[in-house]
């Protein structure tokens, strides 16, 4: 497991080729060089705009940056799903609603220029996440490892949530509570759901247009340094 870089949230590296993180707002000097010398091909920010607000992406040299937005256009059907307290029931929603945009974050992380590519969320968990078990899956490792890179993020946002629940309402902590907590079926749920509506992964990104030979490149890819 790589050191994170200063002031990196959420920062490891499930894959030889892929990095992932949660927001890069607190990277301080000293991170930043941090980042650079792990030679980052591109840089995947995987927040909607407004989400994104003022916070610019850090200097990091020759490394692209691209903004692709995982929520799905369709957010009313998100927040619906989301009222229903539930990791799990969150990222099924974002596979049901956001498949074009998941295709599009695929197609940038296999044709990003020779080395590893980072992406990165607001807070790394579950649309960073999702991404993650994807790409994962595609490079052939089993529901349990998945798993296991899932629930790594829950310590690592202690501090993050205890900042976040002090700027609440009580009803907004209430409403934020069910979110907290990073357990294997958060992500093991969704991946259940390829299985039983579409026999699995691979005919899912297939049906929105990534095809067996795309996601077989990117399997390989993302193992490679």
């Amino acid at each position: 497991m790589p050191t994170p870089p200063e002031g990196a949230m959420n920062f490891r590296r499930p894959l030889p080729g892929l990095y992932r993180s949660g927001n890069l707002s607190r990277l301080s000097e000293q991170g930043r060089g941090e980042l650079l010398v792990l030679g980052l091909s591109r840089l995947l920010d995987l927040r909607a705009r407004a989400e994104r607000g003022q916070d610019a992406p850090p200097s990091l040299g020759r490394t692209e940056y691209l903004n692709l937005s995982l929520l799905p256009y369709r957010v009313h059907a998100l927040n619906e799903a989301t009222q229903a307290g539930s990791n799990a029931v969150y990222s099924t929603a974002l596979l049901e609603h956001g498949a074009n945009n998941i295709v599009g974050i695929l197609g940038a992380l296999l044709d990003a220029p020779p080395g590893p590519v980072l992406i990165h969320c607001h807070a790394g968990k579950d649309r960073t996440g999702l991404i993650a078990a994807l790409c994962l899956e595609l490079a052939g490792f089993s529901r349990n490892e998945i798993a296991a890179d899932y629930v790594a993020t829950g310590p690592e946002l202690v501090d993050f949530y205890a900042r976040m629940r002090a700027r609440k309402t009580p009803e907004q902590r209430t409403r934020l509570s069910p979110f907290i907590p990073t357990v294997a079926d958060d992500i093991l749920l969704p991946l259940a759901h390829l299985d039983a509506v579409w026999g699995g992964a691979g005919p899912y990104l297939a049906a929105y247009g990534f095809s067996d030979a795309e996601q077989a490149t990117l399997g390989g890819r993302v193992l490679q340094v």
